[in-house]
């Protein structure tokens, strides 16, 4: 008999100092975070396919790409349309690649996977995941290469659920962020929530916004929520980042909803592909590397 395998494939466990974190082989995901049982990120179970985008890693775009088109060096291209009712492509294309374990200590994990040429998005890209643990909670470090011969064009995000506790729905928890909206994508979303930067519980707001990231001395921006427990998950992202995508999980399955908060940052706002808003263009040979984590205080 084939022994089975989880359906996200080989599982990693990182540990420190209450720490324990399980990395995925399928698109080198974040399938769980906790501190002491405490939930950090929202988890899904290892007998599940990962739903929501949870712990994904975005790219060579993150959010959408609205009805898939984008032009490149005078060249037409239409990705796969995965967000088939809204005829959309969304959350990049690596989301289901394996990728191969090449280091694993007792708290760390080096991952690495290679986006092949396609129709599509006719460009070689390496990406190289590096997982920390230590008692700043996890640091994520990516890094991509351009193998192509020629430049190629590029946006990173990344896709945790901040978690408010266990058992917990995120109605009565706090959050704030260093980042003020610039793009509602949720037609009953309130004005009100155009500014982050004062804490205020979450209450019945619908969100799935863009907001744009404010500049801070050290140049790293931070979003926090906090629990009725009085932790806080603390996310934060360096400069590389200059959005971040809130969404309350209004349209996840009802036994997933408002469990946790998705806060996304990302290089470039939705449609950089075809709007070349903030996209990046990797030269041959280019390496990019960004960093974001997430702790629990």
């Amino acid at each position: 008999m084939i022994p089975t395998e989880p359906p996200s494939g080989k599982q990693y466990h990182l540990a420190f100092e209450g720490y324990h974190a399980v990395i995925v082989e399928v698109g080198g995901g974040i399938r769980f975070l906790e501190h002491r049982d405490r939930p950090v990120l929202e988890s899904y179970d290892e007998s599940a396919i990962c739903d929501g985008a949870h712990g994904a890693h975005l790219l060579p775009w993150p959010n959408r790409v609205f009805g898939g088109r984008y032009r490149f060096h005078d060249q037409d291209y239409l990705l796969p349309l995965t967000e088939v009712e809204a005829g959309n492509a969304i959350h990049g294309l690596i989301r289901w690649h394996p990728f191969d374990a090449t280091r694993l200590t007792q708290s760390s994990a080096t991952l690495q996977t290679t986006l092949h040429p396609a129709p599509w998005y006719p460009f070689r890209l390496f990406v190289q995941l590096h997982y920390q643990l230590s008692t700043e909670g996890l640091t994520i470090t990516t890094e991509v290469s351009n193998r192509s011969s020629e430049a190629c064009p590029f946006a990173l995000g990344h896709h945790p659920y901040l978690s408010p506790g266990k058992d917990e729905i995120i109605d009565r928890a706090i959050f704030s962020a260093t980042a003020s909206d610039i793009e509602s994508l949720a037609n009953d979303e309130d004005s009100s929530a155009a500014n982050l930067a004062l804490p205020r519980p979450i209450g019945e707001r619908v969100l799935d916004t863009t907001f744009a990231v404010h500049s801070t001395d050290d140049a790293t921006s931070w979003a926090r929520l906090q629990g009725t427990d009085g932790r806080t998950v603390e996310l934060w992202a360096d400069q590389s980042y200059r959005y971040l995508q809130v969404f309350t999980g209004d349209t996840l399955p009802s036994w997933r909803r408002r469990r946790a908060l998705a806060v996304e940052p990302m290089t470039a706002p939705p449609n950089a592909l075809q709007s070349g808003q903030d996209l990046l263009i990797l030269e041959p040979k280019e390496t990019r590397t960004t960093q974001w984590g997430v702790q629990l205080q």
